[in-house]
């Protein structure tokens, strides 16, 4: 019997993963500046400093690109005042604060991954014996911000495979890194799951997985841009085969 990978949802593309005891948090240390997507509590904040509850052994954080409603530098080496993980994985390139970030988890012996599009050609990591960690750069959704290094991530645990794909730009990117592999569960956003071209990513075989994962949903009270509404229509309407959706603090799964 396969072991399984338990996510919970912490709020919008925050997600916290556990294997055998290793724990892994993916975009999931941000503030509350330049964006309209919900943010982190003071409540998760301290209990993330302190790794009480469920943040208790995090391991590894993993940042899929330097946008403030998934990443704070500022607010990372913050964290490292109080927890030091095994490892972080992030763009090489970016701010000030980013590079900042950098020298700092350095200067404190915490490894940095430090992504970009050649070392992820040739690159796979293996923080754990049973824990494979792949990155592959793409487009960030919206030509604006093409010019912000974007990685989607492969994460492979024991025979599971888990991808995050956080706000690629599904519109442009072919997916060659995953093409046709057999997943076993694919984490996109409201604007991926419910558009003509992200479906067809999924129908036409391209995406393969047993469960598709919509996640980044503001929750109620705070959508500013009509998201949740539209996921809720679609959850009403039964239009979402094999999909969960993590819309609601402290959602969890076994995968």
């Amino acid at each position: 019997m396969q072991e399984q990978v338990k996510a919970t949802f912490l709020v919008n593309a925050a997600v916290l993963l556990e294997f055998r005891g290793t724990k892994l948090l993916i975009d999931g240390i941000y503030d509350e500046n330049g964006h309209c997507f919900s943010n982190l509590s003071e409540r998760q904040w301290e209990k993330l400093k302190a790794g009480e509850g469920e943040f208790a052994g995090i391991e590894y954080l993993l940042f899929t690109h330097e946008h403030g409603d998934h990443f704070s530098p500022q607010r990372v080496a913050e964290y490292l005042e109080y927890r030091q993980p095994k490892a972080i994985f992030m763009p090489r390139d970016g701010s000030a604060a980013l590079r900042a970030l950098q020298k700092k988890a350095e200067g404190m012996g915490i490894p940095c991954v430090l992504l970009h599009r050649e070392l992820c050609r040739k690159t796979v990591f293996r923080p754990e014996q049973e824990i494979r960690i792949r990155a592959f750069q793409t487009r960030h959704l919206d030509k604006l911000y093409w010019d912000v290094p974007h990685f989607c991530y492969l994460l492979e645990c024991g025979e599971k495979k888990l991808l995050f794909t956080a706000d690629v730009d599904f519109t442009q990117e072919d997916f060659s890194a995953v093409r046709g592999m057999a997943l076993d569960a694919v984490f996109v956003n409201p604007l991926m799951s419910h558009s003509e071209e992200g479906k067809a990513l999924f129908a036409a075989g391209v995406l393969q997985t047993k469960t598709k994962i919509v996640y980044h949903i503001p929750f109620a009270g705070e959508d500013k841009m009509m998201i949740r509404k539209i996921v809720e229509q679609e959850m009403r309407a039964g239009r979402q085969e094999n999909a969960l959706f993590f819309m609601e603090e402290g959602q969890t799964c076994l995968i």
